[in-house]
C-alpha cells in the first residue's frame, strides 16, 4: 500500500469529525474487538499519559511530550485533530511519522478496519498504539479526542491521567453543564492511578472529586502542588518563576498567552510525578525543551512583519484566551479572518475577542459542518464588529491584507479546518 492508497481508504472511512452521529454511535465495542484481534497493542506500551479537557489538553500534550524528549527519554505523541498533514497525529521523538511507516500501519490494520467497520479516528488510534508498541517508545502521550469515557483513546491503560480546564464544548455529545461533562472527561480516572487535575471551576471541581473517589484514582490538584511568580510578558512569548514537585527556577515560552502558564504548570506537575519512578526526568532539560516548544495553530506567529497570528480558536476557552493575547501582546486593533463550524458557542467565544476587531471577514471552513458566513456576519455584528464575507481563505487574506495596509496585525482564528487550511496556504504546504 502506498501513502496515497493509505489516504484514500482512511478517507472513505465514517469520520464523525466532519459528520457527528448521535450519542449511541460512539461506541468503543468495535475497535476493543478488532484490538482484541489484534493482539491488544495498547495493553502492551510501557508507559502512557492520557489526557482529557476542553481548554489546553492539546498544548499540554506538546510540552510533557517535549518535556520527556528533552531529558533523552524516546516518545510517542498522539493529537487530533491536525492541521494541515494527518501524520502529525501520530509523532515519534517530535516528529510525525514518516509517509512509509503510515503507509504500513494502514495497510496492516485495513482487514480489520473493514471487518469491524472502524471509524476514521478509530482507525488512527489504532493505529498509534500499534505505532508506540512496535517502536516501544518510553512514553506515549495521548491526548484524548472527545469526551473521554467513550473516546477511543481509553482502551489504552494510563499510568498518569491527566484533566485539564474543564468548559462548555461538544455540549450535543457531552452534556450542557459543566458537571456533565466533567463526568465524561473523569472516564480516564483509573484506580490507584494518579489523575493530575488542572484549575478548574467549582461545579467542574467537584465532580471530578466525585469521581475520583468512586474510581479510586488518586487526585493530584495543580494549584496545591505549583506555584507561579514574576510573570513577564515579551514580544515572542513569556517567561516566569515557579515552584514544582519536579524542581523550581525560571520558564520561558515562546508561545503567547497567559493561559500558556496554567498548560505548562500542567505539564510541569505531569513530569514531577513521572520524576518519582523515572530518575532522568529533570527539571533544567525539560524546562529548556518546553521552551523552544512552537505549538501548531495556538495563537501561532506565522509572519512578523505585517504581523500574522494563526489560531484555533473554536469555543468560549480559547476565546477568552485569544483575546487575552490579543490585549496583553498587541494593545491595537487587528484585522479578524474567522470561520466556524455549526453548533459552536461562537457568540461566547467571540465576545472577548470582539473589542480588539477593527474588521472582520468571514469565510467558511472546508467542512460540511460549517457555518454560513451570513449567520456568523449576524453574530458579528450584534457584538458590534464591522463584517465582511469572503468566499474563500485566499480571498480573505488578500482583503485583509488591504485592510492592514502593512499596519494592523492579521489574525486567522476560528475552526482547526481554518487553522490548517492557513498554516498550508502561508507555508506552501500540500493539505493531506
Amino acid at each position: 500500500m502506498t501513502y496515497k492508497e493509505a489516504l484514500a481508504f482512511l478517507d472513505s472511512l465514517v469520520n464523525y469529525e466532519r459528520q457527528p452521529k448521535p450519542r449511541d454511535e460512539f461506541k468503543l465495542d468495535n475497535l476493543r474487538r478488532a484490538l482484541d484481534l489484534a493482539g491488544n497493542p495498547e495493553k502492551k506500551i510501557r508507559n502512557v499519559i492520557l489526557i482529557a479537557g476542553t481548554k489546553g489538553k492539546g498544548s499540554v500534550s506538546y510540552m510533557i511530550e517535549a518535556g520527556l524528549r528533552g531529558c533523552g527519554l524516546k516518545t510517542g505523541l498522539f493529537v487530533s485533530p491536525h492541521l494541515v498533514s494527518v501524520r502529525e497525529r501520530m509523532q515519534l521523538n517530535g516528529q510525525p511519522v514518516e509517509k512509509r511507516i503510515f503507509a504500513r500501519l494502514m495497510a496492516s490494520w485495513q482487514p480489520l478496519v473493514r471487518r469491524m467497520g472502524l471509524s476514521y479516528f478509530e482507525t488512527l488510534t489504532a493505529m498509534a498504539f500499534r505505532l508506540f508498541t512496535q517502536e516501544d517508545v518510553d512514553y506515549a502521550v495521548v491526548e484524548v479526542g472527545l469526551g473521554g469515557r467513550l473516546d477511543a483513546t481509553n482502551l489504552s491503560e494510563p499510568a498518569v491521567a491527566v484533566i485539564t480546564r474543564i468548559g462548555y464544548d461538544h455540549i450535543q455529545v457531552l452534556g450542557s453543564t459543566l458537571t456533565r461533562i466533567a463526568r465524561e472527561k473523569a472516564g480516564i480516572m483509573r484506580a490507584g492511578k494518579p489523575v493530575v487535575i488542572g484549575p478548574q471551576s467549582e461545579e467542574a471541581k467537584t465532580e471530578l472529586k466525585r469521581q475520583a473517589e468512586k474510581t479510586g484514582a488518586v487526585p493530584v490538584w495543580v494549584e496545591e502542588r505549583t506555584r507561579v511568580w514574576d510573570e513577564l510578558i515579551g514580544d515572542g512569548g513569556l517567561s516566569f518563576s515557579c515552584f514544582t514537585e519536579l524542581g523550581a527556577g525560571r520558564v520561558e515560552l515562546k508561545v503567547l498567552g497567559r493561559h500558556q502558564v496554567e498548560n505548562c504548570r500542567i505539564a510541569l506537575t505531569v513530569l514531577g510525578i513521572i520524576a518519582r519512578q523515572e530518575p532522568r526526568v529533570k527539571f533544567e532539560p525539560a524546562v529548556k525543551a518546553i521552551a523552544g516548544l512552537v505549538i501548531p495553530g495556538r495563537c501561532q506567529i506565522v509572519r512578523k512583519k505585517p504581523l500574522l497570528i494563526v489560531d484555533s480558536c473554536h469555543n468560549p476557552e480559547s476565546g477568552a484566551a485569544l483575546g487575552g493575547v490579543l490585549r496583553d501582546y498587541l494593545k491595537e486593533k487587528v484585522i479578524l479572518i474567522y470561520g466556524s463550524l455549526r453548533k459552536k458557542l461562537v457568540k461566547r467565544t467571540l465576545a472577548p475577542i470582539a473589542p480588539w476587531v477593527d474588521t472582520a471577514i468571514v469565510v467558511s471552513p472546508d467542512s460540511p459542518r460549517a457555518m454560513t458566513p451570513g449567520v456568523l456576519k449576524g453574530i458579528l455584528r450584534r457584538l458590534g464588529v464591522f463584517c465582511e464575507t469572503a468566499p474563500n481563505l485566499p480571498a480573505a487574506l488578500k482583503r485583509a491584507e488591504e485592510l492592514a495596509v502593512g499596519r494592523l496585525p492579521i489574525v486567522i482564528a476560528g475552526s482547526f479546518y481554518l487553522a490548517g487550511a492557513a498554516l498550508a496556504l502561508l507555508t506552501g504546504r500540500d493539505i493531506d
